[in-house]
């Protein structure tokens, strides 16, 4: 995980954690949160396991904030405000000019990334088993 609740305690409060992640206690629902966590790590993995290689040896500390801010955003869930999904977006965006290229993690990455081209074509051929079998 890039991120801890602890992490996420210290960016966005103790209250505003109970209100998204709440336990039968009173408290956070520490699981709920981890299990949020992961997911926004695993999530920023298809991303970053495209021009690294994973997991990071040593994680670049943007990471954090980056992990936080998608966490939250899932935890919101169907009530996310205007602010949470613009900080959603911009970590996402951010995640993808690292994959461009345009935006460094800061670690050196040993193996050469391949980025597949695509072209469009005009015809209007389907592929179907049939037509397949010509070739």
């Amino acid at each position: 995980m890039y991120a801890q609740v602890t992490d996420m305690q210290m960016r966005f409060g103790q209250e505003e954690l109970e209100q998204l992640a709440p336990s039968d206690v009173g408290a956070v629902d520490q699981s709920k949160v981890e299990s949020a966590l992961n997911d926004a790590s695993a999530e920023m993995d298809t991303y970053l396991g495209s021009v690294y290689t994973l997991p990071l040896s040593d994680p670049n500390p943007y990471l954090k904030t980056i992990c936080c801010d998608i966490t939250r955003f899932r935890l919101w869930d169907d009530a996310v405000s205007e602010e949470v999904r613009k900080r959603y977006e911009d970590a996402v965006a951010w995640l993808k000019n690292v994959v461009k290229g345009d935006v460094s993690v800061g670690i050196e990455n040993t193996e050469e990334v391949f980025h597949a081209a695509t072209s469009r074509s005009t015809s209007d051929r389907t592929f179907t088993r049939n037509s397949l079998d010509d070739f």
